[in-house]
């Protein structure tokens, strides 16, 4: 018994302290911001263990880019009512991967600077590490303006944006504007092009990978690169991926560093590696 208790002290002794949420409550506005915005109840944080409980089967996308705390906080003016959600992702790749995949078609909102979407029920951001959704609940359209004042309000109290490296994976000739996307995981992957099951690049929710659409004269078709810490994690990551490629999905030529295949709508794509770089060019018209 005594064994047991002083086990239990050393292991409490030596156990570091559970991790104490972040307050981002200071990056929103307070009570009567823009003279009658004022908060409407307490906020509310979510940590990985309870997001599910909020993004009702959309966790997984966060969680997977890399997420550490949501912070909701609810506003009215009257009968007025905006939601603000800031959530702190774990760098500013996996803010602006989350941006990418949620803003679609961006259409931007006079006054604000930071890269955004917007239309008459929201305002969508990033800058840093964070995400930023402002809920305009009503969709009325007289609360642009304020749309964009709350915005500007909490991307002020931000750190200074950071450059993402992992875009400049993608060649600026002919990409197609809007269509850069930057992926981490399955999830993030299945949403450009289903190439295998689970996690096929072995990014292990570390590396980032990027993607594109591409238009020439020779036709078009979506890149997909990522780039590993050296030459034998991205030859792993190639092999990996030919063994496991979906099975919709036919080779049709094969070389050590290079392999083709057809897949289910008569299109081609063709997979190579070269020391770090593993390259996938997908949907194209053409046999390479």
């Amino acid at each position: 018994m005594k064994r047991t208790l002083l086990i239990s002290l050393v292991v409490l002794l030596v156990a570091p302290p559970p991790a104490r949420a972040v307050d981002d409550t200071a990056l929103l506005p307070r009570d009567g911001f823009l003279g009658a915005w004022r908060r409407s109840e307490p906020p509310k944080r979510f940590t990985e263990a309870d997001l599910y409980g909020y993004i009702d089967g959309g966790a997984e996308l966060f969680l997977e880019y890399g997420f550490e705390q949501l912070t909701v906080q609810k506003y009215r003016n009257g009968a007025d009512d905006f939601t603000v959600e800031a959530y702190r992702m774990t760098d500013p790749a996996a803010a602006l991967g989350i941006y990418l995949m949620k803003a679609g078609k961006e259409t931007p909102a006079v006054g604000f600077r930071e890269r955004h979407t917007a239309n008459r029920y929201q305002l969508v951001f990033c800058r840093n590490r964070y995400f930023v959704i402002v809920n305009n609940l009503a969709g009325r359209e007289a609360l642009a303006s304020v749309q964009v004042k709350f915005a500007s309000y909490i991307a002020g109290k931000l750190p200074p944006p950071s450059p993402v490296a992992e875009l400049q994976l993608l060649p600026r000739e002919g990409l197609v504007p809007g269509s850069a996307r930057l992926v981490r995981g399955a999830y993030g992957l299945q949403a450009v092009y289903t190439l295998g099951d689970g996690d096929i690049l072995l990014l292990e929710r570390k590396r980032m990978a990027a993607s594109g659409d591409y238009k020439s004269a020779k036709g078009s078709y979506t890149l997909i690169v990522a780039s590993y810490a050296d030459a034998a994690q991205a030859r792993r990551a190639f092999d990996h991926l030919q063994k496991n490629l979906d099975r919709y999905l036919k080779v049709v030529d094969q070389k050590p560093d290079r392999f083709v295949f057809e897949d289910y709508a008569k299109k081609y794509g063709v997979v190579t590696v070269a020391g770090k770089r593993l390259e996938a060019k997908v949907k194209l018209a053409q046999k390479p």
